[in-house]
């Protein structure tokens, strides 16, 4: 019983003396935007105009972004990732088969 108690507080010990560094060993960015979806819409609708299908925040090298999705009135679907700080679109494609969406590479 001796024994089982001092692996418990052993356990407990290296366990509180590892939780500080997995917390510092993700140098992320929380998901968060200072632009609105609103604008970062009206960008992408000012770049091809349609409807829109999808946003959404997400992380791509180390950045937040605002990916959307506009399906335009031909029926492509057209991918934007916009640079959540700035609005600036990182790079668009059209998206002709939505399961094997490309890896796209963000400056």
């Amino acid at each position: 019983m001796k024994q089982t108690k001092a692996f418990m507080v052993s356990a407990f010990v290296i366990g509180l003396y590892s939780m500080p560094l997995t917390a510092q060993a993700d140098p992320e960015p929380p998901l968060a935007s200072p632009l609105t979806f609103d604008k970062a819409i009206a960008i992408a609708l000012e770049a091809q105009p349609g409807t829109i299908e999808e946003v959404a925040l997400d992380r791509a090298n180390g950045r937040v972004i605002i990916d959307i999705e506009v399906l335009t009135k031909a029926g492509d679907e057209v991918e934007f990732a916009l640079d959540a700080q700035s609005g600036e679109i990182l790079w668009s494609h059209v998206d002709d088969d939505p399961s094997n969406d490309p890896g796209q590479e963000v400056p």
